[in-house]
């Protein structure tokens, strides 16, 4: 049986994902893929926000990691 938990993480992923790779407003002339640390200095309330999520999708995933973790240790326990 899955975790609701986990059910619930892949829900939210499946929405948010598609939402979170549309760029910001403001690109205007060329298109092409470029990666430059320049934009990212042009932008920096999108560079913090960009930061501020991995970051807590990291800490995210370890909780989560380190909740299981634990449970396992329980139930090895009690046995």
């Amino acid at each position: 049986m899955k975790s609701p938990r986990l059910i619930t993480l892949s829900f939210a992923a499946a929405l948010l994902f598609p939402a979170l790779a549309h760029a910001h407003p403001g690109h205007d002339g060329d298109h092409d893929f470029v990666w430059d640390f320049g934009h990212l200095v042009a932008n920096p309330l999108a560079t913090i926000a960009c930061l501020s999520l991995l970051a807590a999708a990291g800490w995210g995933v370890w909780k989560l990691v380190k909740s299981r973790a634990a449970a396992k240790t329980d139930l090895t326990r009690r046995k």
